[in-house]
């Protein structure tokens, strides 16, 4: 008998329509994905280029005493797409191991 899953105390699903979900909605998502995460290394790169360093440095020696106000919303923004990077790239790793364990779980079955 088919395992039932409970889906955020929303619905009941068997296993295998909960996994064949999952993959198709990992397979749609992925590329969206992949696109931010490409506009956030591009803008982080922008930042690290301009500046000649990188944050996590600018993070460690505090921001320079004669950074002017563009430094400071450069700085700001530039800690935004520092966060989208590293939480799409989890994000990315995420589904990938998702589509990994489906695929797996589908040639068991």
């Amino acid at each position: 008998m088919d395992t039932i899953v409970s889906v955020m105390d929303i619905a009941e699903l068997p296993a295998q329509e909960m996994l064949s979900i999952l993959r198709q909605g990992s397979i749609l998502r992925l590329p969206h994905l992949e696109a931010r995460l490409r506009q956030a290394e591009e803008r982080v790169a922008g930042f690290e280029t301009t500046y000649q360093t990188t944050l996590d440095v600018v993070l460690a020696q505090g921001l320079p005493d004669d950074a002017d106000y563009q430094f400071h919303e450069d700085f700001i923004e530039w800690e935004y797409w520092q966060e989208v990077l590293h939480e799409t790239k989890t994000i990315i790793e995420n589904v990938n191991l998702i589509l990994k364990k489906a695929d797996e779980s589908s040639v068991l079955h």
